[in-house]
């Protein structure tokens, strides 16, 4: 589907919907799988010109799991790719760049 990223956006369900869990510590969790499902909802984003829905995602997922992106090499990559497609750099686009090591 990495050649089809219409295909993967029609796939990917809405944020609150579909969401996969898992149990830790008494309290629940998104899964790992559910942030990289999340990256490539992202990275398709980039490949339709999406740029503004590019960073809605990976902002959201900044937002529940900062420490898990910031080793992700692939939300280094996808920002990486909006960054050098915009003019302007938002304040978002700068919050997400520290998080994943992204030099601007």
């Amino acid at each position: 589907m990495l050649d089809e990223p219409d295909k993967v956006l029609r796939a990917a369900k809405p944020k609150r919907s579909g969401r996969a869990t898992a149990r830790r510590s008494g309290g629940l969790a998104l899964s790992t799988e559910y942030h990289r499902h999340r990256l490539d909802v992202a990275k398709a984003h980039t490949m339709m010109r999406q740029y503004p829905e590019a960073v809605d995602v990976l902002t959201s997922v900044h937002a529940t799991a900062p420490e898990w992106l910031a080793s992700q090499r692939y939300a280094r990559d996808i920002l990486g790719d909006v960054v050098e497609k915009r003019r302007t750099l938002t304040p978002e686009m700068r919050t997400l760049a520290d998080a994943v090591s992204l030099p601007l």
